[in-house]
């Protein structure tokens, strides 16, 4: 879609033009939709997820300034923030594991890379292993750039235990890499 197409479609989308706010969805739909299943693989509640979001996004596309950055990074913060929301929401069903201590840190431990010869499918049975809240730390820190002191906030938990789980993830994911993959073991 053309940024002239994307304009035409999002001035209908303010006015409240059914056709245009189904054409921007499925536009957006197949990444937007791997975007929450990152923060939440069961397919009914991401696909939940997704929806609120696009709602929100549609009650509050008159906010939208193309001078503050392009759409789809706007409609990715409202989606990230929905998920974040969900998380907060339903933290209490979800394995959160809190550490008081200080976590011995590695040289280079904030310089997360992950191997993006990697399928997005592929890389997402990895994710999957991980516990709830590992994965989604690991998501706001690694794909979404949120510090550790941002991921705190938003999931009401210390520095400390989003470090943890940060490091957790890395051991977690490493490991599952090289037992599913002999490519992987030969790239580190």
């Amino acid at each position: 879609m053309s940024n002239e197409e994307l304009d035409i479609i999002l001035e209908h989308c303010r006015l409240n033009h059914r056709p245009s706010q189904e054409k921007l969805y499925k536009y957006y739909y197949a990444d937007m939709f791997r975007l929450c299943q990152r923060y939440m693989p069961d397919p009914h509640i991401a696909l939940s997820i997704l929806n609120d979001a696009f709602l929100k996004a549609f009650q509050n596309i008159g906010k939208y300034q193309e001078s503050l950055g392009n759409f789809k990074s706007w409609l990715k913060t409202i989606i990230i923030n929905t998920a974040i929301d969900y998380l907060r929401k339903y933290k209490k069903d979800m394995r959160l594991i809190h550490i008081d201590i200080d976590v011995v840190q590695e040289k280079g431990n904030e310089d997360f890379h992950l191997n993006y010869q990697w399928k997005h499918e592929e890389l997402m049975q990895h994710l999957l292993q991980l516990p709830g809240v590992t994965r989604t730390v690991l998501n706001l820190f690694a794909f979404d750039g949120f510090s550790h002191k941002e991921i705190a906030l938003h999931l009401d938990i210390s520095e400390t235990t989003s470090r943890w789980h940060l490091a957790e993830a890395r051991k977690r994911l490493r490991q599952s890499m090289q037992l599913n993959s002999p490519k992987m073991a030969k790239h580190e």
